[in-house]
């Protein structure tokens, strides 16, 4: 547990903040949004295999999203492809997308996948 955001986030190598980039409620950050699994294999691509990296993953909260000073503290801003008429994701699908990607980048197969 830590008293803030930057005190979490301290020792991390790559952070990630996440966001939609159509949200219908307000004006988002400037920044870019990068879909996370291009995100992803990117950076595996990039890291040595033996290399460990410090990994963060800064969600917002449901009803107002990743505040703009906490998306300040991020490398990048992670946004998952919707329909632009659609607000956002529930935190919990957004975290569900975020981490298959991230397995998929990795390497990982889909669990259905035909192993004959």
């Amino acid at each position: 547990v830590h008293a803030s955001l930057g005190g979490a986030l301290a020792g991390c190598d790559v952070v990630c903040g996440t966001g939609m980039p159509h949200d219908m409620s307000r004006a988002r950050t400037a920044r870019g949004y990068v879909e996370p699994r291009v995100y992803f294999e990117k950076l595996a691509r990039e890291v040595g295999e033996d290399e460990v990296v410090k990994l963060a993953v800064v969600l917002g909260s449901e009803k107002t999203g990743l505040l703009d000073e906490d998306a300040d503290m991020c490398d990048v801003m992670l946004g998952v492809p919707t329909d632009p008429r659609f607000g956002s994701l529930n935190l919990s699908g957004a975290v569900q997308v975020l981490a298959y990607d991230l397995r998929m980048a990795l390497g990982g197969k889909d669990s259905y996948a035909d192993d004959s």
